[in-house]
């Protein structure tokens, strides 16, 4: 008795197109994000810092301290009016430090921000924050803002997620909006006091590639083939 694998060579390989069982496999591959990945004390000294006193935070600082400079980190905190006044990030060897407070039934708001560049429209990217062990309570909110039909006077705000802290580590995804999203990152607490220590952040583009399964007949490595129909690619003889 033998085996006989049909429409396939000497070595196992399929001779027609779609005989090949494939799995998919996620590879997460490139950098997008500008110096997120090494925070030194000047990263963030002499970067635009904004203060808001608006109750939409977020698109005030946008609208009035745009990131016209990709790839460059800005910063903001809000104070006095809507929200408790609160300092600016700060940055020092590996650490991104980011500091809260909760006052008057109101949590501060502060964060940093970056314009990508070379992004592909469309596709899925992964975000990857890594914390030290000191981070306190508080909740890290993460949102896109983009410009849509050439209009560069108006950005538009994505959904907002949140991820409540302490934790080492966050991971999630977005699909890009344009070529150049612009990436908002900010802390919250409901603490009297607290802070965010941020060691890396990173942006990676998710890239699926398929890969053939693969088998063992007789102590050879073979390729698993898909049964096409009305037709059998194993003979027993």
């Amino acid at each position: 008795m033998g085996i006989e694998l049909r429409q396939i060579n000497s070595e196992g390989q399929a001779l027609q197109n779609g005989l090949d069982v494939f799995i998919s496999v996620p590879v997460y591959d490139g950098e997008y994000l500008a110096y997120g990945d090494a925070f030194l004390t000047s990263t963030l000294s002499s970067a635009t810092d904004y203060a808001s006193s608006a109750a939409g935070y977020a698109a005030e600082v946008i609208a009035n301290a745009p990131p016209t400079i990709i790839n460059t980190w800005y910063k903001y905190h809000t104070e006095s009016t809507s929200y408790p006044t609160i300092t600016a990030p700060s940055t020092s060897t590996n650490m991104l430090s980011t500091l809260g407070v909760f006052s008057a039934a109101a949590s501060s708001n502060s964060g940093i921000y970056q314009k990508l560049s070379g992004l592909v429209t469309g596709n899925e990217y992964q975000v990857t924050i890594n914390f030290h062990k000191d981070s306190l309570v508080g909740s890290l909110s993460f949102s896109r803002f983009y410009y849509a039909n050439q209009n560069f006077s108006t950005a538009i705000q994505t959904a907002v997620t949140v991820h409540s802290l302490p934790t080492p580590q966050i991971t999630f995804s977005f699909t890009a909006s344009s070529i150049s999203d612009i990436v908002f990152f900010n802390y919250s607490t409901t603490e009297v006091s607290s802070s965010s220590n941020i060691s890396s952040i990173k942006i990676q583009e998710k890239n699926n590639y398929q890969i053939p399964i693969v088998t063992v007949i007789n102590n050879n490595m073979c390729k698993v083939l898909r049964r096409k129909f009305g037709e059998s690619l194993i003979e027993n003889e």
